[in-house]
């Protein structure tokens, strides 16, 4: 099967990143933290995990007229993605501010800037996109949406909703992964995939199991799930789902959003 062009259509951010003993409390002042500024943002994120895959990747998006702007648009490019589609407004570049613990776990705070200028009218083959900019379904022949972060939008014509857990269960209303699951293909996706984290996914009716990896930071693993599936289904993967779970543990091991695996990496671990 020839390989698809996968289109994304989402954020573009510069990740303003902490790291600390214990996520603090309401009040409380965590000391003696590492800072480092990575670029970030669920869509470009998503796009240089497809690309690191060896998927062909197109990516929608805003940055603002300033440095962060500069760097992130150098950064996709420099990691393989087409940027021709990436334009600049007056609006600031996307920020996030992202508090990780020594377990991997996160706080994170985003001002969208640019991002809510981010709109496509153009056809494309494969879309995936999330709800970190204005959603209207993409014209497209297959549609990806993760709906993160979460907020109602019709799914009417969606072909793959992938959520996690609490996004499922913010959508729905019920903890329950198989019954958030029916309530979401009620309302139009025709395949419903919730990811679990440690626990693995649900898809399909059942849990699969996630690969046991020592987790350094879980930042940017949903999406490294979501741009490894969008890249299994683009060159027509036998199982996509365990493809994209295989790169997601692999992000958990190694620091920062789009440190994200290589093809060898994730064919070695599913090997």
């Amino acid at each position: 099967m020839a390989r698809r062009t996968i289109t994304v259509i989402g954020s573009v951010n510069m990740d303003l990143v902490v790291s600390v003993r214990h996520l603090p409390r309401v009040g409380e002042t965590v000391g003696d933290g590492q800072f480092r500024v990575v670029p970030g943002g669920k869509g470009a994120n998503q796009a240089v995990a497809a690309a690191a895959l060896g998927a062909s990747v197109r990516m929608v998006g805003c940055v603002g007229e300033d440095a962060y702007g500069r760097l992130a648009r150098e950064n996709l490019a420099a990691r393989g993605v087409n940027v021709r589609s990436v334009r600049t407004v007056r609006e600031p570049t996307g920020i996030a501010l992202i508090l990780v613990d020594e377990h991997g776990r996160n706080l994170i705070a985003v001002a969208p800037g640019a991002n809510q200028r981010v709109a496509t009218r153009r056809r494309c083959d494969i879309a995936l996109t999330q709800l970190e900019t204005p959603y209207h379904r993409p014209p497209a022949r297959f549609v990806i949406l993760n709906p993160a972060p979460a907020r109602p939008v019709s799914l009417r014509g969606v072909d793959v909703v992938i959520p996690n857990e609490v996004e499922a269960e913010q959508l729905t209303g019920q903890r329950d992964p198989a019954k958030a699951a029916r309530v979401l293909r009620r309302r139009g996706a025709r395949r419903v995939i919730i990811t679990l984290g440690e626990r693995g996914v649900f898809d399909g009716g059942a849990c699969r199991p996630a690969f046991r990896v020592r987790a350094v930071d879980t930042v940017g693993a949903g999406d490294a799930f979501v741009g490894a599936f969008a890249a299994a289904v683009a060159e027509g993967h036998s199982d996509p789902v365990r493809f994209a779970q295989a790169a997601a543990a692999l992000a958990c091991t190694r620091p920062g959003a789009q440190n994200v695996p290589s093809r060898k990496d994730v064919e070695g671990l599913l090997s």
